[in-house]
């Protein structure tokens, strides 16, 4: 009988050995599984990762396009005035303003208005505002808007006339700073810049 259990206690240790072994390899078979989760986990980081970067350039848009709704400082324009146009003793030129800047942005309201002589004198009063104030006008690069000049015409309404003006000095809605420009216009009794609108043309 000693024997026989004898025999048989290897046996056991044997098996308990491989029972041993048996539950190793099922960890390191755990250990793919744990792999692909973290591959799954990492593919779903990425993708995360993908949304989040759009996200801030979405954001970044909008930042982009409220700055290019701000006001346009002088140095972003140019000036200059059309040819004028006469009619029923009244005479009205189109002062331009021009975005020369390369990002969009707007006017909106009455630009300041003073003529100039030759050596930088101002001839006679501002022009004065003429009708209502205007909306807002978005300028892209290279787009204008205007305003007009309004006067009569010397001898129409009996009063005193500058001399004709060299320069005009023009101040954009809202800035500080002038642009001056050649240009020769005649102020008779006085005279009127009315509101910018988009164009060229002016109003009338």
């Amino acid at each position: 009988m000693r024997r026989s259990l004898l025999a048989v206690a290897p046996c056991f240790a044997v098996a308990v050995l491989l029972a041993g072994c048996g539950s190793d390899k099922a960890d390191d078979q755990s250990a793919p599984t744990t792999t692909t989760a973290a591959g799954t986990s990492t593919s779903t980081t990425g993708s995360t990762s993908s949304t989040g970067g759009g996200s801030p350039g979405t954001t970044a848009g909008t930042t982009s396009t409220t700055a290019a709704g701000a006001a346009c400082r002088t140095d972003e324009l140019t000036a200059s005035l059309g040819a004028s146009d006469a009619g029923a003793g009244q005479l009205y030129a189109p002062l331009v303003l021009r975005n020369s800047g390369s990002r969009s942005c707007t006017v909106r309201g009455f630009p300041g208005v003073s003529l100039l002589d030759g050596s930088g004198n101002q001839l006679g009063d501002p022009a004065s505002r003429e009708g209502p104030e205007g909306g807002e006008v978005n300028l892209a690069p290279g787009a204008a808007a205007s305003a007009t000049l309004h006067t009569t015409n010397a001898g129409i309404g009996g009063g005193a006339c500058t001399p004709e003006s060299a320069q005009l000095k023009v101040y954009p809605p809202d800035q500080t700073a002038a642009l001056v420009v050649p240009a020769r216009f005649t102020a008779c009794d006085g005279f009127t810049v009315t509101t910018l609108v988009a164009g060229e043309s002016g109003t009338s």
